[in-house]
């Protein structure tokens, strides 16, 4: 590459980074059919997600705007999934759900598999949230089929997940540990570690509805030890919340109160509004299973509030529920009713037989508190029946139990019996010492007030002993909470003692890391200098001899012209001088041919005349009269030599007949020699020309078969000549085998066909010659008729 190209290379691709620089830092550079502008709209779009809904709006509008037609639906069904994704993360499930049964329709007919199963699961998510689980799993079943249509592992995996967590509301404990433990199975495969926490928690669930409460702990930790590592607060409150439940369950109810805390705050600083007011209500009823009736109330009328804003019919049913358990506790039925009452509209409205369950118990036992226990025993019948359809089992042995209370109250001794014993039976069944407990105590009153002492005395044994153990357990569990918060406090004294060493490490690293920066930047600003300085120097090296390179070109192109006009000057004179020669060679030939002809041709037959005078002599001898007849005989033969001269000198134009019968001539006779056949044609040609346009074109056939008969190796020869108003066409074509003519005409050193086209160029004529290897050959000529005007132009 010359230096001159490469220096306008090294402008271009400068010029070009610029230009690229300054596009990909504008936002809105493409056109309208760039693709990638479309998808990174999207990409924006989903990224602002819930902070800013009306950029959302307005990103996927300009997206969908700059469509071309053919993919115009495949940009609105991914559009409208982006929207039902935005509106669920913003808690309006309606909109959400709109926009996923819209992007299903539009990614239907177009086989958008991505869209397709995205839509369905989220669709799934929104189902189960009324209530319809059978539904959801329908919709994940469907998103599944799509997500292994496209192999996406981990999409498969996160609807495995939604799987179990469906089963799980079903309590079909089983199936729903079997989709967990395939989710973790391909999440571990893809080394997904944020994904694979979630299936994780999820997994505590699992041992937190089979009762496994302390394996449930420690999967919740294991999530949490993962979401701790980033920004992920989120995640750590829905863990803290669970590790609250299983503490709970187990009876630690300040370990369970410090977790739902912990939940609080984390939600309270991402201001998730429902999150906060659901780990209200589990706070509130924390402190209503340990009576502490203002916090209860408290914190239940924090999450009604929260509730009440959002508008959630379900959650503020929950409310309502606990507020009536709350006021019963406090001995205030009346305003316990009031509170069921209202928890019972909003079940009945969203068809909750099990939770209905739940508030006729509370009616019952608020009714029997008021001494009406012809309601309370109609409320408890009502609630064994919805309990027995949703098989409750533990609120179903606690229910049995509150009317059995009802019976005994009443003198009901038989149904009363008879209720504690269905109790005791559920109880020891599920090994429920507290139900049991409560069963043995009532069934010892019972028959203590039928005059049964005997085995009012051994069901009150057996009570006391069962008291004792739960005492005991409590106790064991006081004891264990104690150690278990000494051990947490502990855990979270070296967890801030180490997160201190972190922070001074951090800060020393990180004033380490801004020293390092700082050289690094001086060193990078040194280098870029270097670089600049280098680039620079270059340039102008380059510029410099570039500039050098462009002087030579242009002496030398200058001088190149300076040449090319001397040559053509010296070609324009060597063929004017060629012509002058020509011509007078011709006037020569004609005068010595005249000469010869008139001069010497009279001469020479007078000496023959005056010889044969001589001859006539009688005088003479013999011997002279033979020399005298042998002289003669040289004569008559001198004549004829000089005859033959002048015809020869004359070029073969005959004066008298002109360039058609010379040319006729000439093709007979060199036909006759039988090598070559010549044909010959004229058109047009019935006036003689001017002599010195048939000379010059007559010179020009002869040199053309001449180069015929010396180089064709031709068995065909066709000479044309046509006469027009202004030209002479001549047209020489043989049969030969040819030759490479812009090679020959280019590097011809003789006086050949380049001199020929010479010399019909300055005659303003016009040369062309066609020929191919083994093709042949085609001269075509066109001579002007009027040489002398020609020449004079010249």
């Amino acid at each position: 590459m010359g230096s001159g190209n490469f220096f306008s290379l090294l402008i271009f691709r400068l010029g070009l980074g610029l230009i690229v620089l300054f596009i990909s830092s504008s936002t809105y550079g493409f056109t309208p059919q760039d693709q990638s502008r479309i998808k990174q709209l999207q990409e924006d779009a989903d990224r602002i997600g819930k902070n800013n809904l009306d950029s959302v709006l307005l990103l996927l509008d300009m997206a969908e705007n700059l469509a071309l037609k053919e993919n115009v639906q495949k940009v609105q069904a991914e559009n409208a999934w982006i929207k039902a994704k935005t509106y669920y993360g913003l808690r309006n499930y309606a909109e959400s759900q709109k926009f996923g049964e819209l992007a299903i329709k539009i990614a239907t007919p177009i086989k958008h598999y991505q869209v397709l199963g995205d839509s369905h699961n989220l669709l799934g998510l929104l189902v189960k949230r009324e209530g319809q689980i059978d539904s959801a799993i329908d919709e994940y079943k469907l998103s599944l089929k799509y997500k292994e249509l496209l192999s996406d592992s981990l999409g498969i995996a996160k609807t495995l997940q939604n799987m179990g967590l469906a089963f799980r509301a079903l309590e079909l404990h089983d199936s729903a540990l079997v989709y967990y433990q395939r989710s973790i199975d391909i999440k571990s495969v893809l080394n997904d570690t944020l994904s694979l926490a979630l299936t994780i928690s999820n997994l505590g669930t699992y041992y937190f509805d089979v009762g496994k409460y302390q394996t449930a702990i420690t999967k919740f930790q294991e999530a949490i030890k993962i979401y701790s590592k980033g920004n992920h607060k989120e995640d750590l409150a829905r863990n803290y919340n669970n590790v609250g439940g299983a503490y709970l369950r187990l009876g630690y109810y300040q370990l369970a109160l410090n977790f739902y805390l912990k939940a609080l705050s984390e939600y309270r600083t991402l201001d998730l509004k429902l999150e906060e007011g659901n780990t209200y209500y589990k706070i509130g009823a924390l402190h209503s299973y340990m009576a502490n009736i203002p916090e209860a109330l408290n914190y239940y009328s924090e999450s009604l509030k929260i509730y009440e804003s959002m508008d959630n019919d379900l959650d503020k049913a929950d409310v309502f529920l606990g507020l009536g358990e709350v006021y019963l506790k406090d001995n205030n039925p009346e305003e316990a009713l009031k509170y069921y009452k209202m928890s019972e509209d909003l079940y009945i409205k969203k068809g909750r037989p099990g939770d209905l369950a739940l508030v006729r118990h509370g009616q019952g036992k608020a009714y029997a508190r008021l001494k009406d226990f012809v309601k309370a025993k109609a409320y408890y019948a009502e609630s064994i029946l919805n309990q027995s359809e949703v098989n409750e089992r533990v609120e179903l042995g606690n229910i049995y139990n509150s009317l059995a209370v009802t019976n005994y109250e009443v003198k009901e001794y038989k149904e009363a019996l008879k209720n504690y014993e269905a109790g005791l039976s559920i109880g020891r069944e599920l090994r429920l010492p507290s139900l049991v407990r409560g069963s043995l105590l009532g069934l010892s009153e019972v028959y203590q007030a039928l005059g049964n002492n005997s085995k009012a005395l051994d069901f009150r044994i057996e009570y006391e002993t069962v008291k004792d153990s739960l005492d005991n357990v409590e106790k064991s569990r006081q004891l264990a909470e104690i150690r278990e918060i000494y051990e947490s406090e502990k855990k979270d004294e070296q967890i801030s003692q180490l997160e201190l060493e972190n922070e001074v490490v951090n800060a020393k690293s990180e004033a380490n890391a801004a020293l390092a920066a700082k050289e690094a930047a001086n060193k990078l600003v040194f280098i870029v200098l270097a670089i600049a300085l280098f680039v620079l120097a270059l340039i102008f090296y380059f510029y410099f001899r570039q500039r050098l390179v462009l002087t030579k070109l242009k002496i030398n192109e200058e001088k190149e012209s300076r040449n090319k006009e001397v040559n053509q000057l010296m070609i324009q004179q060597q063929t004017k001088t060629l012509e002058a020669m020509v011509e007078g060679q011709e006037q020569e030939r004609k005068r010595i041919a005249k000469e010869l002809h008139d001069h010497f041709g009279s001469l020479m037959a007078t000496v023959k005349v005056n010889l044969t005078t001589v001859a006539s002599n009688k005088e003479v001898t013999p011997e002279s009269e033979q020399q005298m007849q042998h002289l003669a005989k040289l004569v008559d033969q001198a004549c004829v030599d000089i005859r033959s001269l002048s015809h020869s000198m004359h070029v073969g134009i005959s004066e008298a007949f002109g360039l058609v019968p010379a040319l006729r001539d000439l093709a007979n006779s060199i036909s006759q020699s039988g090598k070559i056949q010549v044909s010959f044609h004229s058109s047009n040609c019935a006036e003689k020309l001017d002599s010195t346009i048939e000379i010059t074109a007559y010179r020009v056939i002869q040199e053309l078969v001449s180069n015929v008969l010396k180089h064709a190796k031709a068995t065909k020869l066709t000479i044309q000549l046509t006469c027009l108003e202004d030209i002479i066409n001549i047209i020489v074509e043989d049969n030969g085998r040819g030759f490479d003519a812009d090679f020959l005409m280019k590097n011809s050193q003789g006086m050949g066909l380049k001199s020929l086209q010479e010399r019909i160029t300055e005659l303003h004529g016009e040369f062309e010659v066609d020929s191919r290897s083994e093709k042949g050959t085609t001269v075509i000529i066109d001579l002007p008729i009027s040489i002398e005007q020609t020449l004079l132009k010249v």
